[in-house]
């Protein structure tokens, strides 16, 4: 059986806080190097993530089937959860960096890893074992408006009768990251950690919606055919600033040095 080519992408801009850790991530990932393809478009960025990916091509560069940096810089404000930023100009952005990454993919797959969100090693072999044409894995979202309950939002959503989405919170939602085998649910939105087949990507588009550029790209698929899957036991952790992030590599060294006495 023929082994996949991927590309992983994604967007990147003022990540310098966070890139050392999502790509040793991405490094530790168990699948075939040569069958994999890096893609990352820096935009409008003002500290050192292009210098940081810069040095990981130079030393990564062979182990890779390939790695390529694009710069596409479209002067678009940052980011800062601002709803109204957002609505009228982060995801009409979004939406045209993603749209540019997709033109330039020709692997069997392309996956998109939102780049502060750290993933385990074998996310793409899990999510291939799914054989979907779209398939998530699971991420939470609410560390922030709901610290001590973060599985509240979830990056998995079902529509409503109003045409709104709404995120889905169950049992299995809460317990994602013990969960001890695939756990595939069929949502109408997700998006952050999900993997496309070509006919996917080559064929549907991100754009504006209120509630995101992932909505418009799901309806768009959903309104062409396809099916959209999560895997809730492929859970990645969504570091969400750089204290968390801080709090993330402690909890881990410390879980590694009580495991490795």
């Amino acid at each position: 059986m023929n082994t996949p080519t991927v590309t992983m992408a994604a967007p990147i801009r003022n990540r310098a806080w966070i890139l050392p850790s999502y790509l040793q991530h991405i490094l530790d990932i168990d699948y075939p190097k040569a069958k994999m393809e890096l893609l990352f478009v820096v935009n409008d960025s003002e500290d050192i993530s292009l210098d940081i990916l810069n040095s990981f091509k130079k030393e990564n560069k062979h182990t890779y089937k390939n790695i390529r940096i694009d710069v596409y810089n479209r002067n678009a404000p940052e980011d800062k959860r601002d709803l109204n930023v957002r609505n009228n100009y982060i995801y009409d952005h979004l939406s045209k960096l993603r749209n540019y990454i997709m033109s330039k993919v020709k692997t069997d797959h392309l996956m998109f890893i939102d780049t502060d969100i750290l993933i385990q090693p074998d996310i793409i072999n899990n999510l291939l074992k799914s054989d979907k044409d779209i398939i998530s894995g699971l991420i939470w979202n609410g560390y922030i408006a709901s610290a001590d309950k973060p599985y509240l939002y979830p990056n998995i959503m079902k529509i409503t009768e109003r045409g709104m989405y709404k995120h889905i919170v169950n049992s299995y939602v809460k317990n994602a990251p013990s969960l001890p085998s695939p756990t595939l649910m069929e949502v109408d939105l997700t998006g952050a950690v999900i993997l496309l087949s070509r006919k996917v990507y080559k064929s549907v588009k991100y754009g504006f919606h209120p509630q995101g550029e992932d909505a418009y790209f799901c309806k768009m698929a959903q309104d062409k055919g396809f099916e959209l899957f999560c895997d809730l036991s492929v859970f990645s952790n969504h570091i969400m600033s750089p204290e968390y992030l801080r709090e993330f590599l402690n909890e881990t060294k410390n879980n590694t040095l009580s495991t490795h006495p």
